[in-house]
This record gives C-alpha cells, sequence and structure tokens, in this order.
C-alpha cells in the first residue's frame, strides 16, 4: 500500500549556532532529508531549534508555525477536513503559563463581582480519538525531535488528537526546559523510539528528559547511549577550547584540572573510558552513530522509507 507521508522535525536548542550548513551534524535534519517521499518544504520539513538557551521561550512559535504547516499540507490533501471545520487543538490547551494567566485574571473579574466563566484547558480523551477524521492509514505522521524539539514533537502530537494520531515519532534525548510547555506525556503517537543519554557519561547532569510517560501508545522504545546530550542528536564537543560557559565538556578525552603540583591533564570519565578502551571523544563519536541508526532502525521497522 502506497501511504501519505508527513515528516516533520524540530531540531534541539541553538541549532543556528551549532549546526553544519549541510547539516551533517544535526540527526535530526538527516532523518527528514533521508526519508525517501515528497518534496522538501512540500511534504517534510525540519525547523530549527529554539534560540532560546536558557528559557527556550521561542520554542512555541516553532511548534505553532509546525502545526499550521501540518494543518495547511492536511487540508490540501483532504479539502474535506477543512469543510467538516475540524481543528486541532490550540497552544493554550498545551501551555500552562497561558492557563494560568487566565486564571488569575478570571479570578481577579469574580472577586470584583464579574460573572465570569473560566475555559478549561481541553483535554486528549478517548472518545476524541475514537472520533478522528483521518487515521494512520489515511496518512501516515512521522514526528522528530532532538532535545527542546522533542519536547516541541510531544505537544505537536497532542495538538492533532482532534484530528488524526500520529504514526511515529521519533525522540533523540528530548527535555523539557521550557517552563510552558509540559511534555511528559507521549499521547496521540502509535509508535515511539526514544534515544537517551546514559547517566554514566555525565552529560547534562542537570537537565531532565521529557516525553517518558506512553500513554495509548502502541509501542515504545527506550535505549540509553554513551554519548553527550548533543551527541545523541549528532552534535558533541571534543575540543576544550570549544567549551563555552555553560557547554558539554563530557566528550572531552582529556581534561585539565588543577593539583599541588600545578595544572595536570587527566583522562576524562576513567571509568567509562576503562569500560569502553577507548577515551570519551571516540565513545561519544560510537554512541552518536548508535543512537542515530537506533531511531532509523525503529523506523524502518514500522515501514517507514529511510536509509
Amino acid at each position: 500500500m502506497n501511504y501519505k507521508y508527513l515528516v516533520i522535525g524540530i531540531d534541539g536548542t541553538g541549532s543556528r549556532e551549532w549546526m553544519y550548513k549541510d547539516g551533517s551534524n544535526s540527526s535530526t535534519y538527516k532523518f527528514i532529508r533521508d526519508v525517501h517521499y515528497g518534496a522538501m518544504n512540500v511534504d517534510k520539513r525540519w525547523y530549527n531549534g529554539p534560540s532560546n538557551t536558557v528559557t527556550g521561550s521561542d520554542t512555541e512559535p516553532i511548534v505553532q508555525e509546525a502545526l499550521d504547516f501540518i494543518y495547511q499540507r492536511i487540508g490540501s490533501l483532504f479539502p474535506a477536513i477543512k469543510s467538516q471545520a475540524i481543528k486541532p487543538l490550540e497552544m493554550f490547551d498545551v501551555n500552562s503559563c497561558m492557563q494560568n494567566q487566565e486564571r488569575t485574571t478570571q479570578e481577579y473579574m469574580a472577586g470584583r463581582g464579574y460573572s465570569v466563566n473560566y475555559r478549561k484547558p481541553v483535554q486528549v480523551t478517548q472518545n476524541m480519538l475514537a472520533h478522528q477524521p483521518l487515521t494512520t492509514d489515511d496518512i501516515r505522521l512521522v514526528l522528530i525531535g532532538h532535545s527542546r524539539g522533542g519536547l516541541a514533537t510531544t505537544v505537536l502530537a497532542r495538538m492533532l488528537s482532534p484530528l488524526v494520531r500520529v504514526f511515529f515519532m521519533g525522540l533523540y534525548d528530548s527535555v523539557d526546559r521550557e517552563g510552558c510547555l509540559d511534555g511528559m506525556n507521549v499521547e496521540n503517537v502509535k509508535f515511539v523510539a526514544h534515544a537517551r543519554r546514559h547517566p554514566e557519561v555525565k552529560s547534562r547532569t542537570y537537565f531532565g528528559n521529557t516525553s517518558l510517560k506512553y500513554i495509548g501508545v502502541d509501542h515504545a522504545e527506550e535505549r540509553f547511549f554513551y554519548t553527550s546530550h548533543g551527541g545523541i542528536g549528532g552534535s558533541f564537543i571534543t575540543n576544550a577550547n570549544e567549551v563555552s560557559a555553560f557547554g558539554d565538556s563530557s566528550c572531552l578525552p582529556t581534561i585539565d584540572v588543577q593539583t599541588e603540583q600545578g595544572p595536570m591533564e587527566l583522562i576524562n570519565n576513567p571509568a567509562v573510558v576503562q569500560k569502553f578502551g577507548k577515551k570519551m571523544d571516540q565513545v561519544c563519536a560510537d554512541g552518536s552513530t548508535e543512537a542515530d541508526q537506533f531511531i532509523r532502525t525503529q523506523a524502518k521497522k514500522y515501514g517507514i522509507p529511510i536509509t
């Protein structure tokens, strides 16, 4: 059966700065590029991740732009959907900050004697999912995300709940570092593959993962890989001179330390180095490749046409 595909990728934070011009160090970009279906920007589209390193606040407009693209394309492929006036969930329904702001406003108005009707967020329900006008046989939506891009794709899947189920979600170490979006629950998705950084690498230890509760998913598979958070997404630092103040040094082959005898250069992460018999830069390189291959292998297993 020749399925229609719609393939969306959202990269990690700061991809405009760290990604090479050819995209060769972005697993998300390469995945979208390598799906053998349709044309870029018509049936498949890749988005840079947010640029706000601290708050990730520009994740929200990326989600909205991706949603608009998907809805427009589905409307072109299935004109009856537009005539039925079926809309996806709005940003309000997945944005806790917007909800809290409205609740505060409503409470303020009610306290002054005004009659108010607080709008409650729309929840994804079994009834909603049972009455979607499109199925995964009509169109196979594929969502791929790295880091905060994983959070974005998780939110995007929920917003599509009234319309169609996402066929496959590939997550490259999804993290929740955006205070207004909640992405812990993966909903409205058929198949999920999540590649996560192994704790023993000690990469971004203060980053908590998200997209970890798979609700109503037919099959979800997680695997841990020995590479950094960036390495899961295809880019990691092996040169100490490139590590910024808030950078990730977990893949450096050696680290400089100060001792009573003066500065010394030591092997980085000796426990992992001993475990694999190679320095951390090579451990991270291999782990990065393996993480990307895992996502692709899972996608192929479900019939997605990717090399």
